[in-house]
């Protein structure tokens, strides 16, 4: 699971007293919490390369934000590449912003299943690219364009993954889940804005 620009004590088991974090929290309590750990680099696209291939950005070949036909060399082996080598079935849902080219997006890069947004963000409900231009539907079902227009975002992820889990349960998996979330826009549900209706926006 990797959230999308959540900051390093943004969860109440690293002292966030303005958050409410219980699903994280017992996470960590169930795991393993690090409490001297850095990520890739602070921005989208070369923290992605760094987590899939082991690599630091640079290395990687991806030290800035993908974007077009510039992402993760093909040349590189991620993680999903060396698991589904060895007989995993590879599934990531959620946010890719690894390449947007076909030679560059998730199925060929070692996932057998993707659905998500290619690019840095998008509209959870109609799922359009909005940041700079060209605006444009930025929904994918493995490579083809997918549209489910209104359905928020985040909830697609969640179902998509457990879809997953169910369907291989019987066997090794690996599965990425990258969400967009807590990275702009703000857009939670109003279960959320009640819940912290007293802080100051955003």
């Amino acid at each position: 699971i990797f959230s999308d620009d959540q900051g390093t004590v943004d969860m109440n088991c690293f002292g966030a007293d303005d958050l409410n974090t219980p699903n994280m929290d017992n996470l960590a309590r169930r795991g393993v919490r690090f409490s001297q750990f850095y990520v890739g680099a602070p921005v989208c696209s070369p923290s992605r390369a760094a987590l899939l291939t082991g690599r630091y950005p640079q290395r990687a070949g991806l030290a800035t934000n993908a974007y077009g036909d510039r992402g993760l060399p093909s040349e590189q082996v991620t993680i999903a590449e060396m698991l589904k080598g060895a007989g995993y079935r590879t599934g990531i849902f959620g946010k890719w912003h690894l390449g947007e080219t076909r030679e560059l997006s998730p199925l060929s890069q070692g996932f057998d299943e993707f659905v998500g947004h290619k690019v840095g963000c998008i509209d959870n409900y109609s799922h359009f690219f909005y940041w700079r231009g060209p605006n444009r539907h930025d929904l994918w079902k493995n490579d083809e364009e997918h549209r489910e227009d209104g359905i928020y975002f985040p909830d697609i992820v969640v179902r998509e993954a457990v879809r997953f889990m169910e369907e291989n349960r019987e066997r090794p998996f690996f599965l990425y889940v990258p969400f967009n979330m807590p990275h702009y826009p703000l857009q939670g549900l109003d279960r959320y804005r009640d819940m912290y209706k007293n802080l100051e926006s955003p």
